[in-house]
């Protein structure tokens, strides 16, 4: 027998310190705890982790190769910026993949996968907002209504999609107090119970084009989002802006 990999091996220690430092910092990319566009040092994260250099690095190659961070052209690595851009891209996808495949998931589905998808929704419902279970739970019930129909390789270009939603998500809640509100977390609870009981219902056209305005309304609410957080910013540069005027007469 091969023992070159046993456990407690060097490098088999460097692997697991990787995936739990990847793990780490997936997590506090999506919630917005490491904010879009700001700086990450694998100096620091080695100090925070109690960790040699090495196992960083590779955790970031591989939130790197999920899109998460990048790597500037002087070697710098960045939380991964979020835009309107790729956020217009991210929906025009889920419109399109995701109703698809619900629409056959529906037809096939199993006793025991709409049982699933009750569960994941329930699982959505009690989960606290905007944590990692409540991102974890949003993204296992989207996969419940595809799942009897899709394979695993949609499941894979499918989390990059929703990693990205994750962020957004994250986003508005920490920049936008209304985000959330109990009023705010209530609608979003019964627009994915309407879906849920559609699914478990047998009614594909329902779910199709319940699935579908749920992506329009994410989308516009995402905009506005964008727009307000904008307006923020501009306004909050010309205070600055005003406030050295002042100060130099």
């Amino acid at each position: 027998m091969d023992d070159s990999f046993r456990t407690g091996d060097p490098a088999d220690l460097r692997r697991s310190a990787a995936d739990a430092v990847t793990h780490q910092l997936r997590q506090e990319l999506l919630d917005g705890t490491i904010p879009a566009g700001s700086r990450i040092l694998p100096k620091d994260l080695a100090e925070r982790f109690s960790l040699s250099i090495v196992p960083v690095r590779e955790a970031l190659r591989h939130l790197e190769a999920e899109g998460l961070v990048m790597t500037s052209r002087q070697r710098a690595t960045y939380a991964a910026d979020i835009g309107i851009e790729e956020l217009a891209g991210v929906y025009d996808l889920r419109r399109v993949v995701e109703p698809e495949f619900a629409d056959r998931s529906v037809r096939l589905a199993t006793d025991a996968d709409r049982k699933a998808c009750r569960a994941s929704f329930q699982a959505l419902k009690n989960a606290v907002p905007h944590s990692a279970q409540f991102y974890a739970a949003h993204r296992d019930f989207h996969w419940s209504l595809l799942a009897p129909a899709a394979s695993p390789v949609i499941r894979i270009v499918l989390e990059k999609l929703w990693q990205s939603v994750d962020r957004y998500m994250a986003l508005g809640a920490k920049r936008l107090p209304e985000h959330s509100t109990p009023q705010y977390i209530k609608a979003f609870n019964e627009e994915h119970e309407a879906i849920a009981a559609a699914f478990c219902q047998g009614d594909a056209d329902v779910v199709r084009a319940l699935l579908t305005r749920h992506f329009v309304q994410t989308e516009a609410a995402m905009r506005k989002m964008f727009e307000r957080l904008a307006s923020n910013r501009n306004a909050n540069l010309e205070n600055v802006s005003a406030g050295r005027q002042k100060a130099d007469r």
